[in-house]
C-alpha cells in the first residue's frame, strides 16, 4: 500500500468518525422560515388580508357556531380588524392605536368584558397568522424537543418559550417535516386542556405559505384525541407591500 492510499484512508476515518452536530431548534425554524417566504418578504408586508371560516363543535359532536370572518392586520401600523356576522348581528372587532373597540350592529360595546373579549380574540387571531415568522424575534426561546411521527412523516418538535413569561402561560409546540419544512400540526398546552391543530392543506396564491385547512382536537391525559372541537378554512389571502 502507497504512502498516498494511507493518507486518504487516513483522512476518510478521520471524516467518518467525526459526529454531525444536531440541528438546533432556531436552525429548524430558521428553515421553515424559509420554506414559508421568508423573513425578509414577510418584514416588507404592510397589509395582510384574508377570509376564516369557523366552526366549533361540541363533544357530542353538534355543531356550537360557526362563522365566516373577514380579517385584516397592518403589522407597521399596528392597526387591525376581524368582521362577521351572526345571528343577524354584524360584529367588528378594531385594533388601532393599542386601543380595542368592539362594535355591533355600528353601536359600540363598551363593557370591560367587551374589550377583554375583543383583546383576546384579535391578539389570537393575530398570532397564528404571523407563525412561523414572529418565532424569530429576540424575546422568543427556542427549545427542540424529542423527535415524532406524524401521518407517516418524521418531524422534528420545537417549544416556544418568551421572556417573563408566566408560568402557567400557554406552551405552544410546533411539528416540523423533516421532509419539506412545512408545519404538520401545533400541539397547545393550556390551562384547563390540550389542543392538538393538524395544518391538512396549504394556500400557495401569494408569496407566502398559509395554513388553508386545519383541525383542532382536544387531547385527553395519555396525549390521544377525543374530540373534534374546531374546523378553519381560510381564503382569498392577499398581501400588499
Amino acid at each position: 500500500m502507497t504512502w498516498q492510499k494511507i493518507v486518504y484512508m487516513s483522512f476518510v476515518l478521520i471524516i467518518c468518525s467525526c459526529k454531525k452536530e444536531p440541528i438546533s431548534a432556531n436552525d429548524i425554524i430558521s428553515q421553515t422560515v424559509e420554506a414559508y417566504g421568508g423573513i425578509a418578504h414577510w418584514n416588507n408586508i404592510q397589509q395582510l388580508s384574508f377570509d376564516k371560516e369557523v366552526t366549533l363543535f361540541l363533544e357530542d359532536h353538534t355543531i356550537e357556531r360557526k362563522t365566516n370572518q373577514f380579517q385584516l392586520f397592518q403589522f407597521e401600523d399596528a392597526f387591525g380588524k376581524i368582521e362577521w356576522d351572526e345571528n343577524g348581528i354584524e360584529h367588528q372587532i378594531v385594533y388601532e392605536n393599542n386601543n380595542f373597540s368592539k362594535v355591533e350592529n355600528d353601536s359600540a360595546i363598551t363593557s370591560p368584558e367587551a374589550r377583554a373579549y375583543a383583546e383576546r380574540a384579535f391578539f389570537a387571531s393575530e398570532y397564528v397568522i404571523k407563525q412561523p415568522f414572529d418565532l424569530l424575534r429576540d424575546e422568543v426561546r427556542l427549545v427542540r424537543e424529542t423527535d415524532t411521527i406524524v401521518n407517516s412523516k418524521d418531524c422534528y418538535v420545537v417549544s416556544v418559550h418568551y421572556e417573563d413569561e408566566a408560568p402557567d402561560a400557554d406552551r405552544w409546540y410546533y411539528i416540523v417535516s423533516k421532509l419539506d419544512n412545512l408545519i404538520v400540526a401545533n400541539k397547545v398546552v393550556l390551562k384547563d386542556h390540550t389542543s392538538w391543530v393538524e395544518n391538512l392543506t396549504y394556500d400557495t396564491t401569494t408569496d407566502f405559505i398559509f395554513n388553508a385547512h386545519r383541525k383542532s382536537y382536544r387531547l385527553n391525559s395519555a396525549g390521544e384525541k377525543t374530540y373534534l372541537r374546531a374546523e378553519y378554512f381560510y381564503s382569498n389571502y392577499s398581501v400588499l407591500y
